[in-house]
């Protein structure tokens, strides 16, 4: 007596099911691949002028960048105080000189602290002579430290759209001392060998934070 086994078809479900599988397996991967390269292509991209402050400043250049960031925003409260809080005369100069800024604010990097020595003992300089190109700029060289550079701190109003804000630059240069450029204009700049140095991305400022 024979048997007959019935084999039966597989049903369109279990098609549709094993196409949703591999479809869904696709677009994983894909995504992944994708969440990747987006993470790479985030990576700040420098021109040659510029070195990021985050992969490529020594201990000393780092403290002087961190100080001078934090005192721009300082500064610009310390001049719309001078300009109309403390006299017609002082209204006509009013950015603080290195001396009030040590002496009056103890404001690093210009306060002549435990900080400062340990930093390179820089000398510092308000260069009033760029005023008729738009900025203010204090100037640091000198310093001690094998490696350190020079600074200079430009802060200017930024054109954007149809108005005007508070803007704040930094540049260094491998020779700690440097003079204070006779322009400051982007590309004397860097013809003469200052580089712009490119603040953190929010990712990055982050994990400096937490110490990653």
């Amino acid at each position: 007596m024979s048997t007959t086994t019935t084999v039966e078809p597989a049903t369109s479900r279990l098609e549709s099911w094993s196409v949703a599988g591999i479809l869904a397996a696709t677009l994983l991967i894909g995504g992944i691949a994708i969440g990747q390269r987006q993470v790479e292509d985030s990576q700040q991209r420098l021109f040659d002028w510029q070195i990021s402050a985050f992969y490529d400043m020594n201990a000393a250049d780092q403290f002087i960048y961190n100080s001078l960031a934090t005192a721009s925003t300082e500064l610009w409260w310390i001049h719309g105080d001078l300009l109309y809080y403390s006299g017609e005369e002082r209204a006509k100069d009013p950015w603080p000189y290195v001396a009030e800024l040590d002496q009056d604010y103890a404001m690093p990097p210009f306060v002549r602290d435990v900080a400062w020595s340990q930093h390179g003992e820089v000398q510092w300089g308000r260069v009033a002579s760029f005023s008729f190109e738009g900025s203010t700029v204090y100037h640091g060289s000198g310093g001690k430290v094998p490696g350190q550079s020079a600074y200079l701190l430009m802060l200017s109003h930024v054109h954007k759209g149809a108005s005007y804000t508070d803007g704040a630059t930094i540049w260094v240069h491998p020779a700690p001392n440097a003079p204070a450029p006779e322009t400051i204009k982007r590309d004397s700049l860097i013809v003469n060998g200052w580089k712009e140095v490119v603040p953190y991305s929010g990712a990055m400022e982050v994990d400096r934070l937490k110490g990653a």
